[in-house]
């Protein structure tokens, strides 16, 4: 990321920066984000293994950091992940959300910060079904298997994959039951929030010894940004601020720090 850092940190307009600046002191802005959660970067946390009503997690930790030294208040609300871009992109309740993967559509309606994390694709599968594994050599050959993934995902890395047969559920949780039930034969999902939820304890299945995986061949990294709605006033102003912070704590080191928080 150290070619987008150079150009926000040489490219700031001082005069635009400190504008927004004093147009957001003492704002309070709405995000909405999946209420399928999204650990290690978004998650209730969990007391005696009881979910309780606090959000945790990097993306927490990195919003909450930029915008309590601009003064800032902010809520955060879980909503299936549907109804959060169309809520954001309707620009009346919520003017951001915390994590999203970029691609064509998303690009056109609504407003993406610099990326500020990368995850990696694997594929999963049941040992207990398919004890020798899958035969994947390219992403496109999870067509030669039942599919399964999450309602209003992108799934834009998965090219050569028809997304049209994907059997999709609510989240996670419903997800990997699925394919213990024999109802898919394989998911491709990011490891890091399957690593996630299986050190949350928040779905058994997560940390299962009979839940094989295997990096997904052929697929880069997964970039992630916050978005804006583009049809709310604050949603450029927050755009500017945030994309100038994320350079800042990108260049000092401080992202990773933050990162390395919750990381198994």
């Amino acid at each position: 990321m150290a070619g987008w850092i150079a150009w926000m940190l040489t490219g700031l307009v001082a005069t635009g920066t400190a504008l927004a600046d004093t147009e957001l002191r003492g704002t309070t802005v709405r995000i909405c984000d999946d209420a399928a959660e999204w650990p290690p970067y978004s998650y209730y946390r969990r007391e005696a293994g009881r979910k309780t009503a606090r959000l945790e997690g990097y993306s927490v930790d990195v919003i909450t950091t930029i915008f309590a030294k601009h003064g800032i208040t902010f809520s955060i609300e879980l909503l299936p992940w549907k109804r959060c871009l169309s809520e954001l992109a309707a620009g009346q309740r919520y003017q951001m959300l915390l994590s999203a993967s970029a691609n064509p559509e998303r690009k056109a309606g609504y407003l993406l910060s610099q990326p500020y994390y990368r995850t990696r694709y694997h594929y999963f599968y049941s040992r207990l079904r398919h004890p020798e594994g899958l035969r994947i050599k390219a992403p496109g050959d999870l067509n030669r298997y039942a599919l399964g993934g999450i309602n209003g995902y992108a799934y834009s890395r998965l090219e050569g994959v028809d997304l049209t047969r994907m059997q999709r559920t609510i989240n996670y949780p419903s997800l990997l039951r699925m394919l213990q039930l024999g109802r898919i034969d394989v998911f491709a999902e990011d490891i890091e929030v399957i690593q996630g939820l299986s050190k949350l304890g928040a779905d058994p299945l997560a940390g299962d010894p009979a839940l094989g995986h295997a990096p997904l061949p052929g697929v880069g990294d997964n970039l992630f940004h916050m978005m804006f709605s583009k049809n709310h006033p604050l949603g450029a102003r927050l755009k500017t601020l945030v994309d100038r912070e994320l350079a800042l704590m990108e260049s000092s080191g401080q992202l990773q720090r933050l990162l390395a928080r919750h990381q198994p």
